[in-house]
């Protein structure tokens, strides 16, 4: 299992629930590591266009530190949400974020968040491996397939998701 990782980014950020930390603002280091169908195509081309782009990642994680919250558990949400709409063929997705020197009248290095994400999914009825990141909401990538036809897939399949292909047979 490969992964493109972007570690230690540095920012100067306005989160938390003090008020000193929302005035003064405190740093963070963030780590993301990103697995995506890409690594192996851009291993074999040697090509920039098959890769994943780390400028791309450094952008949305720079977005997202940039929106003062309260918790990096919601500056952590953020990155997946902007990620997912970024990259359509991520399998994984890892986020740490580390707030260091924290306010806690204490000498503490860092507290750190982190959170993981898979996206590769099985299809229960051909078995390939496909990207999923909504699988309650699969079926809304095919909005032609008949409701009566989708109540008879969801209880045929245990209400998983099918990948494009299938999907797309049931609806014509």
């Amino acid at each position: 299992m490969a992964y493109i990782a972007l570690e230690n980014m540095r920012f100067h950020a306005f989160h938390g629930v003090y008020e000193a930390e929302r005035i003064l603002g405190t740093t963070y280091s963030v780590d993301v590591y990103v697995q995506t169908a890409q690594n192996n195509a851009a291993a074999a081309s040697d090509d920039l266009g098959s890769a994943l782009n780390y400028e791309s990642v450094y952008m949305v994680c720079r977005m997202e530190m940039e929106k003062p919250r309260n918790l990096i558990e919601a500056v952590t949400a953020g990155i997946f949400q902007r990620m997912k709409h970024q990259f359509e063929s991520m399998t994984s997705l890892k986020i740490r974020i580390r707030k260091l020197n924290p306010p806690m009248g204490a000498l503490v290095g860092a507290s750190v968040y982190e959170d993981e994400e898979t996206y590769l999914s099985s299809c229960p009825r051909c078995s390939r491996s496909f990207v999923n990141y909504k699988p309650g909401d699969c079926w809304a990538r095919v909005p032609n397939l008949y409701s009566g036809t989708r109540e008879t897939i969801e209880k045929q399949y245990g209400g998983k998701c099918l990948c494009d292909s299938c999907l797309k047979f049931f609806a014509g």
